[in-house]
Formats: structure tokens, C-alpha cells, sequence
């Protein structure tokens, strides 16, 4: 049996949940501890300090549960994918006829490489759900997008059940079929690399600098309130900018790891996918897709520069189920580059951009 890394997963959320509640917790005790002891608050808050710490410290007792690693198991008897988010699945050698790896070199290594299953009846897709595998209508296989290592084809090529065929079919990089399946009905991969969009990408970079500012001066300003100035005026505009910035610096210090967040369309010649690694991830094939489309909604413009006009992106998946809206922020750029790709891979289906009026606050 072959275990290969495919890297870590963690419940990001949970853990910046854990980190506020140390920051509050570390807060107090070393507030109550700088303050005056004769005061009425001190040992109040240097006891619910305590107990907050005791609270996280008990819940990183199960750390397994927060943070893991996400692997691909290839044996005799069975391929899996094991994570504990939604995408993990198992298959059995003996429900399928032959797989196929692809390794796209030019794009993205978190999707570059693509297993596809053929399977030996019908109704095998059916048994199988997960946001990372899509349903293809040639030949009823299953395909799923997962990262580049460069040991994924040999360990396929090796674990294959013995009796297998090893085929040499390009463009496939490793093809193995079941005994007495020919090679020239499994039909080849689409050679097209991915289209991949990093929306993610701005919104960490905002909340970094944000958060570094306004915790650089919530720690000056605090340092001023509580120094040993004789000037009342002084510790006054300290406190006054300390709690000015103080919503800003907590709040990036809620979302600071959540920021690490990664969160990316995936666009091939099968599928549309939204990879998320906290939630909602999906990947529908595009016969399941009965449009994509974009909306911007721009706000009002207001009265001086203070009440500048801004956008906010959503991009829009048609479904018969109903319409799925991905909001991504003030993004054009991105909204482009999904556009130029869904017109590469599925042109019938892009539904164009529009653009609606907002309040001030994005308030309809």
C-alpha cells in the first residue's frame, strides 16, 4: 500500500476561534496584572483570564480534530482519499475497468494532476459524492482533480492489481486496464491545462495590512494610556486611539488566520469547481450547468471622499436546481480571467456581466 501526501488540512475557523479566545484570555490576565491592585477589577479579570486560557487549553487537548493531513492511498484492493473535510472517498479495483492519470505540468500544482475512473457498469457514479469528483458523460467515468506529486503515476503503475494491463497511451501518463479491456475505447484526457483564478489571494493581503496597522497603533496608543506621563491629556487621546483602533486590531486578529484561507475556481474541460478549504466546495460537470454569469454591485457615490464609490463581485452558477452566488469581493480582474475561461471550455454557457445600483453599505 502507498500513502502520498497531499498536504494539510485544518478547521481554520476553529482555530482562529481558539486564538481569540487566547488573546482575551492572555489580555485580561496581563491587564489585571498592569493595573493598579488596589482597584475593584483587577482580580476579576485576572481570574476570567485564567479561566479563558483553561478553556483553550482543553479544547487543544484534541488538536487532531483541528488539524490533519490529507493523503492519497493507493492498494491492492482499494484508492482512497482520505481527509477529513467532505472530499474523501473510497474505491474498490473491482468496480472499475481501467484508470487513467494526466498531469498537467504547466498549471497550478494544487490541481495538476486528474484521476479518472472508468467504471465497469453504469451505475457506479451513483454511489459517490463529494465536491471534488465529477460525473463524466463518456463512458460514465468519474473524474477528480487533486495536487501535483510526482510519485502519483508510479505508485499507480506499481499498485495496480497484478493481472492489470500497463498501457502505454498517451496523452495519458499512466493508463491501467482491466484484463480484456482495449485500450482504444477508453477515450483520452482533454490535454488543455486548467484555468485557475485565486480569489483569496486579495482579501489576505488586506486583512494583513490592516491588521498590522491597526495593531501597531492599538499597542503605541495603550502603551501611552497606561504609561507614566504626568499629563492627563496624554493618557486621555491614548485611551481615545486606542479604542479607535482596538475593532479593527481585534477583528484582525479573528480573521488574521482565516486569511490563510484558500479559496480558488477551477475551470477545465469537464468541470467549473470552487475549491475552499474551509466550506463550500463543489464541482459540477458542465452538462449539470445551465449558465455562468457575473454581477456587480456598485454602491452610491456619497458626499466627499470619505463615501467613495465601491463594488462588490458575485459570480453566478445557473443550475436546474436553482442559481448558486459566490461572492468574491471587489475583484474585476478575477472576474475577467472566469470569464475568459468559461468562455475556453463551455462558451454556450457564459451569460454575460450586469451591473446594479446598492446603497451606501451595499444596502439594496
Amino acid at each position: 500500500m502507498t500513502r502520498i501526501r497531499l498536504g494539510w488540512e485544518a478547521r481554520i475557523d476553529q482555530i482562529a476561534v481558539a486564538i481569540d479566545f487566547l488573546v482575551v484570555g492572555a489580555g485580561l490576565v496581563l491587564l489585571g496584572a498592569l493595573t493598579d491592585w488596589s482597584g475593584w477589577l483587577t482580580v476579576p479579570m485576572i481570574v476570567i483570564g485564567v479561566l479563558i486560557l483553561l478553556i483553550v487549553a482543553l479544547r487543544m487537548q484534541g488538536w487532531r480534530s483541528l488539524w490533519w493531513r490529507r493523503e492519497l492511498v493507493i492498494g491492492p484492493e482499494v484508492i482512497a482519499h482520505e481527509t477529513k473535510h467532505d472530499g474523501a472517498f473510497r474505491i474498490q479495483w473491482s468496480h472499475l475497468a481501467a484508470v487513467g492519470v494526466h498531469a498537467d505540468p504547466g498549471a497550478d500544482k494544487r490541481f495538476g494532476v486528474t484521476l479518472t475512473f472508468f467504471p465497469k457498469t453504469a451505475d457506479f457514479g451513483k454511489n459517490l459524492r463529494g465536491p471534488l469528483l465529477v460525473r463524466l458523460p463518456r463512458n460514465h467515468a468519474v473524474k477528480v482533480r487533486i495536487p501535483y506529486r510526482a510519485e502519483i503515476a508510479d505508485a499507480f503503475r506499481s499498485s495496480a492489481p497484478s493481472d492489470w494491463q500497463r498501457l502505454a497511451a498517451a496523452p495519458w501518463d499512466v493508463l491501467v486496464a482491466a484484463p480484456g479491456v482495449a485500450p482504444d475505447v477508453i477515450p483520452a484526457p482533454d490535454v488543455r491545462p486548467p484555468v485557475v483564478v485565486d480569489v483569496g489571494r486579495r482579501a489576505r493581503w488586506q486583512i494583513l495590512v490592516g491588521g498590522v496597522v491597526s495593531i501597531a497603533l492599538t499597542t503605541g496608543a495603550l502603551s501611552i494610556t497606561f504609561g507614566s506621563s504626568p499629563e492627563i491629556l496624554l493618557h486621555v487621546i491614548g485611551a481615545f486611539v486606542s479604542v479607535l483602533f482596538l475593532v479593527p486590531a481585534v477583528f484582525a486578529v479573528a480573521f488574521g488566520l482565516v486569511s490563510i484561507r484558500t479559496r480558488s475556481f477551477v475551470l477545465d474541460a469537464d468541470s467549473f469547481a470552487l475549491a475552499d478549504s474551509v466550506e463550500g466546495a463543489f464541482t459540477l460537470g458542465w452538462p449539470e450547468i445551465t449558465g455562468v454569469g457575473a454581477e456587480i454591485s456598485v454602491t452610491a457615490r456619497g458626499p466627499g471622499t470619505w463615501a467613495a464609490q465601491r463594488s462588490l463581485d458575485q459570480i453566478l452558477v445557473f443550475t436546474q436546481e436553482g442559481a448558486i452566488g459566490l461572492r468574491i469581493g471587489s475583484q474585476q480582474r478575477s472576474v475577467d480571467e472566469i470569464a475568459r475561461g468559461v468562455q475556453q471550455f463551455a462558451p454556450e454557457l457564459w451569460a454575460g456581466q450586469k451591473t446594479v445600483k446598492a446603497g451606501r453599505f451595499q444596502i439594496r
